[in-house]
């Protein structure tokens, strides 16, 4: 083998002459990420099965793929020519023993896990008509990494109630040793899932912190689309005429062909521009994104067809894309930091809708319009249904981002546009004061338990306030905490659980392949 990379790739190892003595032309770095690192490679039936499992659960492969003969005779001529068929059965054998092996380390590892943990769940329906439920959970580990698992994924026959959402979470929770530890849960707006909270406070078993007040938080991006499709029902006779033409573009042969030949006469690379649908985030903003890009070659195809019902794409009708545009901008932007999975998101809830809610406010000054108006209103008033006030956990997240500290200023810009009454509680003094109660339960057997904690001077809350925050060109907030913990022991701890909370309530089918 170093024989092979020296003469055909060029690599040397460390000491040998013209190595340059660094980095990646070595071939002890060469090697090393090679599995195995760097050891003759020796074929494993029973290795290869299990690492087999996994690559057909995250492709979502049917367990025949295994006894496929093409694909054997693919592996034995190209990669291992030890390689035999895996028989179905064989497979899903496997496989389940892995499931009850990694499932029996979770419960084991949330058994003697002492911190809280946040959970998102949510039920669907597979494309195959079979209805499930999925639970995840999140928490930040003692190494300070974001971790998420999934933790329930079963077949759910029974009706999709608040009663029977709660029994499946709850015997979840149970199985994995969190009714003690649980902080908060993330679910969608379904009036079931509101129930379902209401049943989980009057639920003995499970030990809530502060009586449940920080217990539900609302899917955020599910909240942003409700808004959106609020005030987008006033222009949807205003618009039409732009979805038809692309509605036709789409259907037609005859119509691609000449919308390829409008877009070679004025310079445009041809594009497949997507219908929206009320149901998907941001789908009408990506339409009017790519329609404005395409608007003249869009217009001489609506006012030169008859395929339109006599409809025509007047500048009126681009003016008011352009301005709808330019707001569900806004919201598209914060959609895409809300659906943040791999990094911590929730400390940035309330800087986003300041942005939004400004943006409102600065397109209905520029656009005194009664069309423009009644789509802001909508939005508004959907708006204001759900973020008047915002939920605790929000607050505090955003008090202990060092960058932010939520700054009085920021939230007077809010109350400005809302109502002046909905920021009082946020105000100067009352940073200390919202803290204090969720510190003594924030960590089962914690540093925040103790009585004393509650302080704001024997929990460092004053301290941290005016503690200086030198700007880092490459800021992450998890790591900021953890290497200022010794510092501010309790904050860190809190933080910490508010951090890994998840904004969005994520679709399993994504959650099982990432």
């Amino acid at each position: 083998m170093s024989r092979h990379l020296r003469s055909e790739h060029g690599l040397r190892s460390e000491g040998e002459e013209g190595s340059t003595g660094g980095g990646q032309d070595q071939l002890h770095g060469y090697a090393s990420d090679m599995p195995g690192a760097g050891m003759p490679f020796v074929y494993n039936r029973d290795r290869m099965i299990a690492e087999f499992g996994k690559f057909i659960i995250a492709d979502e492969l049917p367990f025949s793929f295994g006894e496929s003969s093409n694909y054997e005779y693919f592996n034995r001529v190209a990669l291992q020519l030890q390689y035999r068929k895996v028989a179905r059965n064989t497979l899903k054998r496997r496989t389940q023993q892995s499931y009850y092996t990694y499932r029996g380390y979770l419960m084991e590892m949330f058994r003697t896990y002492n911190g809280r943990v946040n959970l998102t769940s949510d039920t669907w329906t597979s494309t195959y008509e079979e209805p499930f439920v999925c639970v995840t959970a999140h928490w930040i580990d003692d190494d300070w990494l974001l971790q998420k698992r999934i933790i329930c994924f079963e077949a759910m026959e029974e009706a999709h109630n608040g009663f029977n959402i709660i029994s499946r979470l709850v015997s979840c929770c149970k199985n994995f040793h969190l009714v003690d530890k649980l902080f908060s849960i993330s679910l969608d707006n379904a009036t079931a899932n509101t129930s379902a909270m209401q049943f989980l406070k009057e639920d003995p078993s499970i030990k809530l912190v502060l009586n449940g007040s920080l217990m539900h938080v609302r899917c955020c991006a599910h909240i942003l689309n409700l808004c959106v499709q609020d005030g987008l029902d006033e222009l949807r006779t205003l618009l039409e005429p732009i979805r038809n033409i692309i509605r036709w573009i789409r259907a037609a042969r005859f119509a691609k062909r000449i919308f390829k030949q409008k877009c070679e006469e004025y310079g445009l690379r041809k594009k497949v521009i997507a219908l929206d649908t009320p149901t998907r985030w941001n789908s009408t903003y990506k339409l009017l994104h790519d329609a404005i890009a395409y608007r003249d070659v869009l217009t001489d195809m609506c006012n030169e067809s008859q395929a339109t019902d006599g409809q025509f794409i007047t500048n009126d009708h681009w003016s008011l894309a352009k301005i709808v545009h330019d707001v569900l901008k806004t919201f598209d932007n914060a959609t895409h930091i809300f659906s943040y999975f791999y990094e911590p998101n929730i400390h940035t809830v309330i800087l986003e809708c300041i942005k939004i809610i400004c943006t409102i406010k600065q397109t209905s000054l520029a656009n005194p319009g009664a069309t423009v108006k009644r789509l802001l209103d909508n939005m508004k008033v959907k708006w204001c249904a759900y973020f008047t006030e915002f939920p605790p956990i929000y607050v505090i997240a955003a008090i202990l981002d060092p960058g932010v500290k939520l700054e009085e200023r920021l939230c007077e810009d809010y109350g400005a546009v809302i109502q002046p009454q909905s920021v009082g509680s946020f105000k100067g003094a009352s940073r200390f004061g919202i803290l204090g109660p969720v510190l003594k339960k924030s960590r089962p057997d914690g540093p925040g338990s103790s009585s004393s904690s509650s302080s704001s001077t024997n929990i460092g809350i004053g301290e941290y306030l005016t503690y200086q925050f030198e700007t880092e060109e490459k800021f992450h907030i998890i790591q900021w905490w953890k290497n200022h913990f010794s510092k501010f022991p309790v904050l860190a701890e809190l933080q910490r659980i508010s951090l890994q909370f998840l904004l969005q309530q994520l679709p399993p089918s994504l959650l099982l392949v990432q």
